[in-house]
């Protein structure tokens, strides 16, 4: 089945397409008017059909886009889930009672895109809470519990 012709697609197909047909209805309408002797029915019956053809055009590219980016995070979603990232474990003694603590460590190809302001300081509160396993997040600097 055609992903143009998912059930979610088709009450908008079918909406564009009875306003695209009753914007062409009133251009036609427009124009025998006009030809009746009325010199400013020619620029409506022109411009309905264009409302009729910008519907359909800005119609397509909304679904051309949202399918798109759907097939652009699926594709993203299955490279990620496929993709080995290593772990390692690496042990070491933490300053708490309970003994050892172990934290993994990446050592894979795992890519973060830090040039997004809000991900880099995301990254940063991380790091700053891995540093030390007694850190919590209400202690971080600037940040309000949470």
């Amino acid at each position: 089945m055609s992903a143009w012709l998912r059930p979610p697609w088709l009450l908008g197909h079918l909406i564009i397409g009875v306003a695209a047909a009753t914007c062409l209805r009133l251009g036609w309408w427009q124009w025998h008017h006009a030809l009746q002797g009325s010199g400013r029915s020619y620029g409506y019956a022109l411009q309905w059909p264009l409302f009729a053809a910008f519907g359909v055009f800005f119609w397509t590219r909304v679904v051309r886009e949202r399918l798109s980016r759907a097939a652009r995070t699926s594709e993203a979603y299955t490279s990620a889930a496929t993709a080995t990232v290593g772990l390692s474990w690496s042990f070491h003694r933490g300053e708490t009672d309970t003994g050892p603590a172990a934290r993994p460590t990446s050592t894979g190809t795992a890519q973060h895109d830090e040039d997004d302001p809000d991900v880099a300081a995301y990254m940063h509160r991380l790091r700053w809470l891995n540093a030390d396993p007694r850190r919590r997040l209400s202690d971080y600097p600037g940040c309000d519990g949470y």
